[in-house]
C-alpha cells in the first residue's frame, strides 16, 4: 500500500486598506485590518494521484479567474490543471475579486493574488511528508439558522423580519454537520486541518475593514491549540440559505454577530471540532487517495414578469437601478453566457468524501448528497472552482426572496440544484 503525502502552506495576501470591499449591496471601502487574509494550501498525494485544494479569505472568484489560475499551476508543477481546487471561504469583509456592481476588483490585487495562490500550492507540494489521515463528524445544532422568513401570503425573504405581520418562522431546513479531516506525521503531532461547516461566514458582514471573519476565528483557534505553524484549510459548506442570525419574533439581540458574537461563534465551532479530533482514534484504512471531476452546462433561466414572486424588490435607489439594468441586459446574457459551465469534483481519501461545487448552494442540496453518500464522512465544499451564483431549491422559487432574484448573483434555472446532486451523486465511487 502507497504511502499518504500530506503538505500544507499559507500565504497572507492581505493588501494595504483602500479596496472595495464584496458582499453587501452597498458600496464599503477598507479603512484598516482586523485579521489578516490568506490563502491556505493543502497538498496531498497517494500513489499516482496528487490534489492541492487552496482555501481562500474572500467573498468569491470568477470562473475565468480559476481556469487562468489553474493554467499557471499546470505550466509550474507539471501537475494536470484541474487538480488544484479553489475554494472561497465567502468572508464579506475581503476585497472584490469579481466585477459587480457595487465594487470593482482592482486588476493588481487580482495579479498578486493568483500569484500567491499558485505560490501557497507549489508550497504546500514542497512541504509532503507521510502522514496518517483521520476524519470524524458531529451535529451543531445552535449555529447556521436557515435565513429565509416565511409569510402567511405565500413569499419568503432573506433576514425578513420576524415582527413583520404574517410571519410564520423560517423555511426550517439547514444542515448542521460539521466534518473535519486532519492528519498526523510521524511523531504524531497533528500538522493540518481541514474543517467544514454550512454557514454564511458573516459575523462581522458590515464592517470597513478585512477580516477573514469564522474561518479566520477558527484557523486562530485551532493554531493556538496545535502549533503556529498547523496548516488549517477551512471550507464553507452549503451556505446559501443560513447565517449566524436568530430570527424570533422579540428577540432583541444577536449572540452570533459583532466582535463579541464573531468570538462566541469561533469558540463553539472549534470546542466541536476539537470534540471531533479527541474522539477519533482510528485513522482511516486503507488511505487510498483518488479524484473525479466533471463539467456540467446548466441553461439560465428566463427574467420573470413584474408581479412574479421572483421579481426583484428594492430597498434603495441603487438597487433598483442595478436590477432594471439586469433585466435590460438580461437578454443579451441569455444569448451570450447560457448555458453556464458548472465544475464538481470528488475527492476521495479512504472511506472520507469531500464533494465540491462553485454555487452558493442551498443546504437542502447538501443533505441530499449526504444521504445518498455511502462515505463513513462526507465534506460539502461550496464555491469551490468558480462561481455560478444562487442555487435555490425549487421551492424558494416559488416563495421569491433575494436569492430568487435574477442577476449577476442568481441566474441559473431552477432544476439547477437537482442537476448538481445527480452528477455529484454519479462521481462518488462505491465504497
Amino acid at each position: 500500500m502507497s504511502a499518504f503525502l500530506a503538505g500544507f502552506a499559507e500565504i497572507d495576501y492581505t493588501p494595504p486598506p483602500g479596496l472595495q470591499l464584496r458582499g453587501q449591496q452597498y458600496e464599503r471601502i477598507a479603512e484598516r485590518t482586523r485579521d489578516p487574509l490568506f490563502a491556505n494550501a493543502a497538498a496531498l498525494h497517494c500513489g499516482d494521484e496528487t490534489i492541492v485544494l487552496v482555501s481562500v479569505d474572500i467573498c468569491f472568484v470568477a470562473t475565468e479567474f480559476v481556469t487562468e489560475t489553474q493554467t499557471i499551476f499546470e505550466r509550474r508543477t507539471g501537475l494536470p490543471a484541474e487538480r488544484l481546487l479553489i475554494h472561497t471561504t465567502h468572508s464579506h469583509v475581503a476585497p472584490a475579486a469579481v466585477a459587480y456592481y457595487w465594487a470593482e476588483p482592482d486588476p493588481g490585487f487580482l495579479a498578486k493574488l493568483q500569484s500567491d495562490i499558485v505560490t501557497a500550492a507549489e508550497s504546500a507540494l514542497a512541504n509532503l511528508e507521510p502522514v496518517t489521515v483521520f476524519s470524524g463528524s458531529a451535529q451543531l445544532d445552535c449555529l447556521a439558522w436557515n435565513r429565509r422568513s416565511m409569510y402567511s401570503n405565500g413569499t419568503s425573504a432573506m433576514h425578513g423580519a420576524a415582527d413583520r405581520p404574517g410571519f410564520l418562522g423560517t423555511e426550517e431546513t439547514r444542515d448542521p454537520n460539521l466534518g473535519v479531516v486532519f492528519f498526523r506525521n510521524s511523531a504524531g503531532r497533528i500538522v493540518g486541518l481541514i474543517p467544514n461547516f454550512g454557514i454564511h461566514p458573516n459575523c462581522v458582514e458590515n464592517e470597513r475593514y478585512y477580516s477573514a471573519d469564522l474561518p479566520g476565528e477558527v484557523r486562530r483557534l485551532l493554531k493556538s491549540l496545535f502549533g503556529p505553524d498547523t496548516g488549517v484549510v477551512y471550507l464553507t459548506g452549503a451556505a446559501g440559505n443560513t447565517s449566524p442570525v436568530i430570527r424570533e419574533a422579540g428577540r432583541e439581540t444577536q449572540p452570533y454577530m459583532g466582535e463579541e458574537g464573531l468570538s462566541r461563534a469561533g469558540l463553539l465551532v472549534t470546542g466541536e471540532l476539537c470534540k471531533i479530533i479527541a474522539q477519533s482514534f482510528t485513522p482511516i484504512d486503507p488511505a487510498t487517495l483518488s479524484f473525479a471531476h466533471a463539467a456540467i452546462r446548466i441553461p439560465m433561466r428566463p427574467y420573470p414578469k413584474p408581479g412574479d414572486c421572483c421579481y426583484p424588490s428594492y430597498w434603495s435607489d441603487e438597487s433598483r437601478a442595478y436590477y432594471r439594468s439586469m433585466e435590460a441586459d438580461w437578454p443579451r446574457r441569455l444569448r451570450e453566457e447560457s448555458p453556464v459551465e458548472v465544475r464538481i469534483n470528488v475527492v476521495c481519501i479512504g472511506d472520507t468524501v469531500i464533494c465540491t461545487n462553485p454555487a452558493e448552494l442551498f443546504a437542502e442540496f447538501a443533505l441530499e448528497i449526504r444521504r445518498a453518500c455511502p462515505a463513513r464522512v462526507t465534506l460539502i465544499s461550496q464555491l469551490t472552482d468558480g462561481y455560478v451564483g444562487y442555487v435555490p431549491t425549487e421551492t424558494a422559487f416559488t416563495r421569491g426572496g433575494y436569492e430568487t432574484w435574477p442577476s449577476g448573483t442568481s441566474k441559473l434555472i431552477p432544476e439547477a440544484g437537482t442537476m448538481i446532486v445527480e452528477r455529484t451523486t454519479n462521481l462518488l465511487p462505491p465504497l
